[in-house]
């Protein structure tokens, strides 16, 4: 199967490579008319083609934006390749479930499937079938996301049942197609696990009554069980020694899926003018976790956007987004030294710049940390990432990037990555 899968990849790329550009401009069209609510969480979160519920004007089977089913049925394909080295085994660097693992070769990071049904003014759905292929060539893939949403409810209300990507800052509700970086930022695997933070069960939205068209304020509360982390093994970014192993397991510290599991979420966005966008809000997640204690999980996001032509297509534009967290958990003693579990907290971050020269080439620059915690062997991480974009075509289902990681941590020392990804998607903007 993965040789299949490689040998379909380059004909995809160079079918997917012919211009969008039609497809693109409704898309701002739409918006513009206001056809189409702004959705903060949109998975489309690209700064050139704006986030956006909804549809376009005609379905191009090129891209696969706005081809449907009865109008209502909008099927994605998505697959995501990574090819380079590394001074470590890769294994030991990666920290994220999709990525890349393999050392002087390819990694099939994801391959995703998925539907977004818009059934009429109140009801859609979203589900998706993701997985990357192991070294050994075995697919395992999980429905990362199934839900039902209910939409534009009275009192300015919105409902989503079924297992979600949690509203949880900003990175945490983007699938790897949306990455905008080869591998996933350092404190989102420490704090939220390794996928996504996922419940079980129903999110509550409330959009405030703010009066002014150029703010938008919501809350989100969600009440559920993380899903079981059967099949999804953590990767290890430390090493327990023989002769000194951690008092407290840091693995224990994720939400367990036998207790309710609350996350909470404010997140405004503030047009400035049609070029100049603000978004910041707060995070909270709480829950028994792993070692049959409690994890309290808090979270800030910020981010600026300025786009040269504002909600015309094309131009260039400049994206700045960060995020800070704050792990407070407790987690049983593993040497049986200690009779009470011990408080035990980790704090981390990461600051992206993203300057787009024009619709094909955008450059960018990451820098994140972890503190880490002695008791926990959780090292102190600290990584820094430039990166540049290739994008084959204005609806950006097609990109090439290039990365290289400078990593340094007190565990291991300096370490260094260089990666060339490509991902194709097929398929219009999903039900978020």
């Amino acid at each position: 199967m993965t040789r299949f899968l490689r040998s379909l990849l380059p004909i995809s790329l160079v079918a997917l490579g012919f211009e969008a550009q039609a497809q693109t401009s409704a898309q701002f069209e739409a918006q513009r008319q206001q056809k189409y609510r702004y959705s903060t969480f949109s998975a489309m979160g690209s700064p050139v083609v704006l986030p956006m519920d909804g549809k376009t004007q005609q379905a191009d089977w090129l891209t696969g934006l706005d081809v449907s089913l009865a109008d209502m049925i909008f099927p994605h394909l998505h697959m995501d390749t990574a090819y380079g080295t590394s001074s470590l085994p890769q294994e030991e660097l990666a920290a994220g479930h999709h990525d890349p693992t393999q050392r002087d070769g390819f990694t099939l990071q994801n391959i995703e499937f998925g539907l977004s049904g818009r059934l009429n003014q109140h009801n859609e759905f979203f589900v998706t079938l993701a997985g990357n292929v192991t070294p050994g060539g075995q697919y395992n893939p999980i429905f990362e996301e199934a839900f039902w949403k209910f939409k534009d409810l009275p009192g300015g209300f919105e409902l989503r049942l079924g297992r979600v990507y949690n509203r949880f800052g900003i990175q945490n509700t983007y699938h790897p197609h949306g990455f905008d970086w080869v591998d996933q930022y350092l404190v989102n695997t420490r704090m939220l696990g390794d996928d996504s933070l996922t419940t079980l069960g129903a999110e509550l939205t409330y959009f405030l009554p703010t009066g002014s068209s150029a703010w938008l304020s919501q809350f989100d509360l969600a009440v559920g069980r993380a899903p079981s982390h059967d099949g999804h093994a953590h990767h290890g970014e430390e090493e327990e020694e023989e002769h000194s192993g951690p008092h407290y397991a840091a693995d224990d510290s994720y939400f367990s899926d036998d207790d309710l599991l609350t996350v909470l979420n404010w997140t405004n966005v503030y047009n400035i003018t049609d070029f100049h966008q603000w978004r910041a809000g707060l995070s909270g997640a709480w829950g028994g976790n792993l070692g049959g204690e409690l994890t309290s999980v808090y979270g800030s996001h910020a981010e600026y956007q300025w786009r040269q032509n504002g909600l015309e297509p094309g131009g260039q534009y400049f994206r700045l987004r960060g995020e800070l967290m704050l792990n407070d958990f407790k987690v049983p003693d593993e040497e049986g030294e200690y009779p009470v579990s011990a408080s035990q907290n980790d704090f981390g971050g990461y600051l992206s710049a993203l300057y787009g020269l024009n619709d094909r080439w955008e450059l960018g620059l990451r820098y994140e940390q972890v503190a880490g915690n002695h008791d926990t062997e959780q090292d102190s991480r600290r990584r820094i990432s430039p990166g540049i974009t290739w994008y084959a075509n204005d609806a950006r289902t097609l990109r090439l990037r290039l990365q290289y990681n400078h990593d340094h941590s007190n565990a291991r020392g300096t370490d260094h990555a260089i990666w060339l990804q490509a991902c194709l998607n097929w398929g219009g903007p999903e039900v978020r």
